[in-house]
């Protein structure tokens, strides 16, 4: 049987403070890992969008990957009350002109400095809702409180969780349960048996995305993982990518 076709949700392009084992910093560097690990396809964003500035990150992403059809650009996004950048229905038309169909938020201390409270971003996060694009969360900085109020106040918003561990089981599972508009990544939910148990209690199409945080880790990691987990191979298939592409399709619809 064929291998499933990978897309992976977590990559990024751009240099970092502190570079990785290999410095992979354009979107040549990153197509020859994803090569490597048989990767098909990428959601990208672009690490001065996390790490400075969003907008001038948002357009050096865009330069970096525009000759590249199988990566896909993703925005990082802030409220627009300071004015560096728009209303929310203005940023949904430029992005759909610029093909985003997802975004990321950085609202720690240590990145952009906001609350995810509706107050700061609730007429964002509208606007993401009605159009569907999938928002990545990153759970080493959003803590699962913040990430439960927005699945309650945005039900038809699709939350996607990064950098999510085997340790925060207690916490998504029982938001598993909730809200069917919670997603989590796979490049660090690792430990014995945690993709048989997932598909065991929520089901062969689980709520689980495919993802490498490449070129921070290996991809081979995530595509080991995934390709010896001992699950039905409509699973493997819906975690490979079968279930973003079917969000991403949804987007502006």
């Amino acid at each position: 049987m064929n291998k499933p076709a990978y897309l992976d949700c977590n990559c990024s392009v751009g240099r970092v403070v502190h570079p990785y084992i290999e410095d992979v910093v354009d979107a040549a560097g990153l197509r020859k890992e994803l090569d490597a690990a048989g990767i098909e396809e990428a959601l990208v964003f672009h690490t001065f969008a996390r790490d400075a500035d969003p907008p001038e990150g948002n357009r050096l992403l865009m330069e970096a990957i525009a000759a590249d059809s199988r990566m896909y650009p993703v925005w990082v996004v802030l409220p627009h009350h300071t004015g560096e950048m728009p209303r929310p229905d203005k940023l949904l038309v430029d992005m759909e002109a610029a093909g985003v169909k997802s975004v990321r938020m950085y609202p720690g201390k240590d990145h952009h400095s906001f609350s995810l409270a509706e107050w700061s971003v609730g007429e964002l996060l509208a606007a993401l809702e009605e159009a569907r694009i999938p928002l990545m969360l990153d759970a080493e900085i959003v803590c699962w409180e913040a990430i439960a109020s927005i699945l309650d106040a945005h039900p038809r918003l699709p939350v996607i969780a990064i950098n999510v561990g085997y340790r925060h089981d207690r916490f998504c599972y029982p938001l598993f349960e909730l809200y069917p508009n919670l997603y989590v990544e796979l490049s660090r939910f690792f430990g014995a048996g945690v993709l048989e148990d997932i598909v065991a209690r929520f089901g062969t199409r689980p709520p689980v995305l495919f993802g490498t945080n490449l070129p921070h880790f290996a991809g081979t990691t995530s595509v080991s993982m995934l390709a010896y987990a001992d699950i039905p191979e409509e699973s493997k298939r819906a975690i490979a990518g079968g279930t973003l592409r079917k969000l991403l399709g949804e987007v502006y619809s």
